[in-house]
Formats: structure tokens, C-alpha cells, sequence
């Protein structure tokens, strides 16, 4: 009976799009998600991705692990994979040969791709999509030729980072009955857990260990780290949230070297937003070697005193954003601005020119804005001689744009106009576009700061800000900015303000932009996984030595010090098809 209700509510979705009301909430959202990333119901086609590495740290963890499974129950008609956090089969144990011929009929085997985008609702790629144990029953599947199954899949945690490594699935066919599939799934993730706790070095299981025990005695927040690992429970994460690992780790090991004893050190932990943080720092210690540190943290009753004389991170008016760099760039230049000239460089679409503009309003200034790309169409002398005009008037706010377009002879002549028109009571912004860092004055012998603008896969916390300020009155739907999070947006605020205009184009009647209105190739290009700064600026290195070896996978592995399987892993859990792209 269910399983005809079951076939009777997917036959009607598929048929009409129409939202189903009789199954399980899991499996509606997964159904319009994979109707959003126009998935196919008629045939099965993961993409395949080689190169899986037989001696990765969850492989050599779960081998023994499914051997033993498989051996006791494999003639039940029963399979065990393993994936990797891409939904990427990587091994799998199967010992009923009907199952066998039926699994390889249906690319179910080592280097095919399970996610949900590319074979939609199914035991691998929607434990993937939910992060926690999910089962697939019969027709709960979106593909026809999966709704013969059922599918149990299981994240596997890495025990110290806890962090899903991969999945567990445990595929046998349909039977919504049997509960024991559900049980024997998380026992045996459980013990790919502890196997993998078990390869992990004396040093860091002892950190686990302290990190434990301290969690247990204290209510307060309670971090346990050294250089390369960290463990917070949820009261220490909410406490330091957008504090980089590096930065806290050079705090703590400051404090440790400055303490002449073995006991605890108090102390203030400054915070962003100029909050603080009271700390109580113990060194950890293996033998006479000190490992780590824990540190034991609660929020400051009141601001320091530094915090409370120091002026608040604000962003200009009529812009949006809160991150630290970026404010910092915008205060930098609100100081700078009364008194020279100031230049804003970065990426293009950073924001450069409405920056300028928003800090030259804040004076006062109805800005006069001059482009030198005028000089393209004009003249290099012709434009000057415009300049020269304008800045005859009485003073006011200038904002020049695109000075890059300017050769050192041009911007050298455009500094001597800049600094008598401050000295009569200009105020001067100039934008300069450069992709990296700079090493000479943009206007040599002229008195003036120049200040970057983060990129905006650095300001990824701003995302959900700032589209809703492009959207405005409209709304974009959380699923859709979460989506968009997940990009690196290479054109910076200029694309996402382009894309969000194209997305509610695309949605009539002024309702919310959801997933199904963000263009495919967008939903496509999204990685499933949401990346720390750390991890962005490891996949950046990464594909910046794919580009310097011609796309050569070996030479780039060795350029950055890596093994080739490392390299193929981490572009992997970012959701980049080496095969798809160009260098």
C-alpha cells in the first residue's frame, strides 16, 4: 500500500512538478532539488572520476572493516560502498553475484559519481546533500532504474575534525520493512570511525582525550589545538566565529611562551567586532614535549578598554558588507581621505568606484566622476585638458576611475594635477584595477594611500547581505544564496549584483527567486561543500600551479610538494572536475 502511494506521488511530480504531499519531507526537498538541476529520470549516467587512491586514510580504515561485513553477510544479497564527501564510490564489497552483475549494469562501482545533481535522490548523494544517516526506499528514489533498492547511507566523521570524510552505503533491494538495513549501517560507519581514531598519531589522540575530558568537566566553551589541528565544542565555535585557526594558534602559543610555569594562563582574547573573550590557557603536554594547548573560553562581561576607545567598523553609507578586511580598507580610507589623496586597488567588480563614491557622499561631495578611459576616445592631452577644466572649480569630491588604463608617464603627469587641486581643497579618490599585489605608487610623487578591497570569495559571510540588497524589494530564497555561497565568483561584487538581476528576470509574478530560477550552469558549477578561507586558498595554489605546468597534474603535484592523489582529493572535495577544466 505505501509503496503504491510512493509510486503513485513520484508518477505525479515528475508528470506535473506539482509539490508531493504524501512522502517523507526529505524526499520532497530532494525531488525539487533534483528537478531544479534538470536531472534525468529515464536513465542512470554518473559522471566517472578515476583516480581514486587505494591507500587513502578512509580506505585503509574501512578495507577491513567491509571485509568482515561482507564475509558474514554478503550472501544476503546485500552491498557495502564507501564514498568519499563528493559522493564518489571508492570501494565497495559485494558478494551475491546477482547483486554483482546488477550493480555493474548500473555504474554502482569504484570512480562513478552518486551525488545527487548528477543521479538524483538516492542513499549516497542525498546523505551527502542532509549530512546525517538517510535512507532511500523503492521509489523514494528520483531515477527509474534505482526504485528496485533500498539504500541506507551513513556520513563517516573524521574523529578529530569531525568533518564528513565520506559515506557509508549499505544498498540491498527494496524492502521498506526491514530496519535492520538502517541499524547495521551506522554500526558499520561506527567502525570505520574508530578505525580511523585508531590510525591517528599518539600526539593527536592524545589531544582528542584532553579535549573530551575537558568538554565533560566544564559548561564553558573549551578549544583544545596546536598548529595543525583544532577542537571546539559548539560554546567555544559561536565564541569564534571568523577567528582563523592560524591567528588563535600564534595567540595561544604567545600566551604558553610567555608563562614561566606549567599551570594555567588568564588572559583576553580580542575578538572581531571588537568583542573579547576571557582564556584560560594549559599547556598539553606528552612526555616533557608540549603538544597542544586547552583552553578554556567565556565571552568578556564588558568591552576592554580598547575595544570601547576604538571606532566602530562601519560600512559606508548605502554599501553592504561586514567583513573585517573590508571594513578595515574603508575605515583606512575614511581617515586617509580628509587629508590625501586616496587610491582603492583590487580585483575587477570588487566594488572600487561605488566605494569611492560612497566615502565622497559621506563629505558632502556630489562627486564629480572622471574616467580615464576617456582618454582612449578623446586623447590622452584632450582628457587632461578636461581634467584641468574641472578642477578649476570650486573644490569638491573627484572620483577618478580605471587609473590602470593610464601608462607610468600619464599617471605621473596626473599626479602633479592631483596635488594643487588638493592643496585648493579637493578630495581625490582614484581606482586602479590589478589582480594581485602591486609593488609601485599607482601616482608617484604624490601624497596618497593606497588600500586593497578583498575579493569576494574572501568576504563569502557578506553573500547573503548584499544580495539582499541587489534584490531588494524582491527576495532570493535562503536555499538559492546558500547555493551561491558555494561559488568563487572570479568577477566579484560586478557578477553577483549581474547574476542576481538575471535570476529575477527569470522569475515572474515578483516571487521569491528559488533554486529552480538560478541559470544550470550556476547549480552545476556550485561545489557541495562550503569551504574555509584556508581551504579556498589551498584550491587557488592549487589551480594556479595546474595553469603554470600547462594543466599537467604530476608537475603541478610536485610544484606545490603534494602527492598526486592529495591533489586530486582536494580539488575533488571542492567540487572541481579535473577533466572539465581549462587552464
Amino acid at each position: 500500500m505505501v509503496d503504491d502511494i510512493l509510486a503513485s506521488e513520484r508518477e505525479s511530480f515528475l508528470s506535473s512538478g506539482a509539490a508531493p504531499v504524501r512522502v517523507r519531507a526529505e524526499i520532497s526537498s530532494s525531488w525539487q532539488r533534483c528537478s531544479s538541476w534538470s536531472v534525468a529520470t529515464d536513465r542512470l549516467a554518473p559522471p566517472y572520476r578515476p583516480g581514486v587512491d587505494p591507500e587513502s586514510r578512509l580506505l585503509r580504515a574501512a578495507g577491513p572493516v567491509l571485509d568482515a561485513m561482507n564475509a558474514r553477510l554478503g550472501e544476503l544479497g546485500i552491498s557495502f560502498l564507501v564514498t568519499d564527501a563528493t559522493a564518489r564510490i571508492l570501494d565497495r564489497r559485494v558478494q551475491n553475484r546477482r547483486l554483482l552483475h546488477t550493480l555493474d549494469s548500473l555504474h554502482i562501482t569504484p570512480g562513478f559519481v552518486f551525488a545527487e545533481d548528477a543521479v538524483g535522490t538516492n542513499g549516497v548523494g542525498t546523505a551527502v546533500e542532509l549530512g546525517r544517516t538517510t535512507r532511500i526506499d523503492g521509489h523514494e528514489h528520483y531515477v527509474d532504474e534505482l526504485v528496485r533498492f533500498t539504500c541506507v547511507g551513513v556520513p563517516i566523521m573524521d574523529p578529530l575534525t569531525r568533518r564528513a570524510m565520506g559515506i557509508l552505503d549499505i544498498t540491498c533491494g527494496a524492502d521498506r520493512d526491514n530496519g535492520l538495513v538502517t541499524v547495521l549501517a551506522e554500526q558499520t560507519a561506527t567502525a570505520i570511525e574508530q578505525r580511523l581514531f585508531e590510525q591517528q598519531t599518539v600526539q593527536e589522540r592524545a589531544l582528542l582525550a584532553h579535549f573530551l575530558s575537558g568538554s565533560r568537566r566544564s559548561h564553558a566553551g573549551i578549544l583544545v589545538l596546536n598548529d595543525r589541528v583544532q577542537m571546539a565544542n559548539p560554546q567555544a565555535a559561536r565564541l569564534l566565529d571568523g577567528v582563523d585557526q592560524p591567528l588563535l594558534w600564534d595567540h595561544v602559543a604567545r600566551v604558553l611562551a610567555g608563562s614561566c610555569a606549567d599551570g594555567t594562563v588568564d588572559g583576553d582574547l580580542p575578538l572581531p567586532g571588537g568583542r573579547s573573550a576571557r582564556t584560560r590557557t594549559m599547556p598539553l603536554r606528552d612526555g616533557g614535549e608540549v603538544i597542544g594547548a586547552l583552553v578554556e573560553i567565556r565571552p568578556a562581561a564588558e568591552p576592554t578598554a580598547s575595544a570601547r576607545s576604538a571606532p566602530r567598523l562601519t560600512a559606508p553609507d548605502g554599501l553592504a558588507g561586514t567583513d573585517r578586511a573590508f571594513l578595515w580598507a574603508c575605515r583606512a580610507a575614511r581617515s586617509a581621505l580628509a587629508v590625501r589623496t586616496v587610491v582603492l586597488c583590487g580585483e575587477p567588480g570588487v566594488g572600487k568606484a561605488a566605494v569611492g563614491f560612497a566615502l565622497l557622499r559621506e563629505h558632502g561631495d556630489d562627486p564629480l566622476v572622471c574616467d580615464a578611459a576617456q582618454a582612449e576616445v578623446t586623447g590622452l592631452d584632450a582628457w587632461f585638458d578636461g581634467l584641468r577644466v574641472a578642477l578649476a572649480e570650486p573644490p569638491g569630491g573627484l572620483l577618478l576611475r580605471h587609473l590602470d588604463l593610464l601608462d607610468g608617464l600619464a599617471r605621473r603627469r596626473l599626479s602633479a594635477i592631483l596635488g594643487d587641486a588638493c592643496a585648493r581643497g579637493w578630495r581625490c579618490v582614484a581606482t586602479f584595477r590589478c589582480a594581485s599585489s602591486w609593488d609601485d605608487m599607482v601616482l608617484p610623487g604624490l601624497d596618497a594611500d593606497q588600500l586593497r578591497l578583498p575579493p569576494l570569495r574572501n568576504r563569502l559571510r557578506d553573500i547573503p547581505t548584499l544580495i539582499a540588497a541587489f534584490a531588494a524589494p524582491r527576495r532570493v530564497a535562503p536555499e538559492a544564496v546558500q547555493l551561491l555561497m558555494r561559488l568563487s565568483w572570479p568577477g566579484n561584487i560586478g557578477e553577483l549584483r549581474r547574476l542576481v538581476e538575471r535570476v529575477l528576470e527569470a522569475t515572474p509574478g515578483g516571487a521569491v527567486a528559488g533554486l529552480a530560477n538560478l541559470p544550470p550552469e550556476v547549480r552545476r558549477a556550485a561545489p557541495r561543500l562550503t569551504l574555509t578561507r584556508f581551504e579556498r586558498a589551498e584550491i587557488h595554489a592549487i589551480l594556479d600551479a595546474m595553469a603554470e605546468t600547462g594543466g599537467n597534474k604530476k608537475d603541478a603535484a610536485a610544484l606545490l610538494g603534494i602527492s598526486r592523489s592529495t591533489l586530486y582529493r582536494k580539488l575533488q572535495a571542492a567540487g572541481i572536475d579535473l577533466d572539465n577544466t581549462t587552464f
